[in-house]
């Protein structure tokens, strides 16, 4: 089936969604709003009506409407997956759904491994989302095994076998986590080969970038708070970045000055990391996700038939949700204008 095939129902399906993403003049708007209510009140008038009109804000669970937000992201992408019909792209699409489920289960294993009573369904989406699981049974599960074999007809399961003796030697889900990451980002980039030459392309220029956010945020992250050796970092970075990847990342992590690791990999469309303020978490998420928003323009500017479309507007509808919740949480604890301000579009 050629490109135009593939997708010229899918694309004009897709065009009518982004024309329902916020503007940034509707997302400033909100960020002026007085506090939690105003914003839902403003939220109303949006696309996000029927979603925020659930909740009353004078008794308003975050969690719960942060859960609401994230079942609104998996149904998009479970009506893109049922109206796209080639086989490999609709594998894609099935492994990007994937990344919520493989956070419910973090979550679910987080809570596990604490081993405190508390109300799953606070915790819990309340549905399946791409396989069958019992999310109580694994609360309850005795052990890894026990999780292991609840798992056994998903792809969970092989990556949290491998990582199994890590996790009882060193008593920390670190290991069982980043697994599960990895054997996620493999699937990925195993998919992704499978795609026709166009669509490879584009899909790697946009999934690339975001896992050479993840490693960048990875890199950062184990040299200024964990203090991990090269030895025990590389395994862990994450395969088919665009640019981030082991053969590179070798010698800049040699240095102990994270100056001098920003001035490496601030070249081609990373140059504004020269211009990071050490420590500022917040601005390096929002440097890289600039670069991201670049590649995602050029796919949805470009030839319409490919697969951009579809990972362009998954990306910024994922950032979109991130950033409303993000924005909900600051007003309801009271976040100062300066503080909002690094809440963007």
């Amino acid at each position: 089936m050629g490109q135009l095939g593939k997708y010229s129902f899918i694309n004009a399906k897709v065009r009518a969604m982004l024309s329902n993403l916020l503007t940034p003049e509707q997302f400033d708007h909100l960020r002026e709003a007085e506090d939690v209510s105003a914003l839902l009140a403003d939220l109303a008038q949006t696309p996000y009506r029927q979603l925020t009109e659930k909740f009353a804000a004078g008794d308003l669970e975050l969690e719960a409407l942060e859960q609401e937000f994230i079942r609104h992201d998996i149904a998009i992408h479970r009506k893109l997956f049922s109206t796209m019909t080639s086989t490999d792209e609709k594998n894609l699409l099935f492994l990007l759904m994937q990344r919520y489920e493989i956070e419910q289960l973090k979550v679910v294993l987080r809570l596990w491994h604490k081993n405190a009573p508390v109300p799953a369904e606070d915790y819990l989406l309340g549905e399946n989302i791409c396989f069958p699981l019992d999310w109580r049974q694994v609360l309850i599960a005795k052990n890894i095994e026990e999780i292991i074999l609840l798992l056994d007809q998903t792809p969970y399961r092989t990556p949290l076998l491998k990582a199994r003796e890590k996790f009882k030697e060193s008593h920390s889900l670190f290991y069982l986590e980043v697994a599960l990451d990895l054997d996620y980002y493999e699937r990925i980039s195993a998919a992704m080969e499978k795609l026709s030459t166009v669509d490879k392309t584009v899909a790697k220029a946009i999934l690339g970038v975001e896992v050479d956010i993840e490693n960048i945020n990875w890199l950062v992250r184990s040299k200024k708070y964990y203090a991990l050796g090269m030895g025990e970092m590389l395994p862990w970075l994450l395969p088919g970045g665009a640019r981030i990847q082991k053969e590179n990342i070798r010698n800049i992590y040699l240095s102990e000055d994270l100056d001098q690791i920003f001035e490496t990999l601030a070249v081609g469309p990373y140059a504004r990391l020269k211009d990071l303020v050490m420590g500022n978490m917040a601005l390096l998420e929002n440097i890289l996700y600039e670069v991201l928003s670049r590649e995602v323009r050029r796919a949805l500017g470009g030839f319409p038939f490919t697969i951009g479309i579809i990972l362009g507007y998954l990306v910024l509808k994922r950032k979109e949700t991130g950033n409303l919740v993000s924005l909900i949480y600051a007003k309801k604890y009271g976040w100062k204008k300066e503080e909002l301000a690094q809440v963007v579009n």
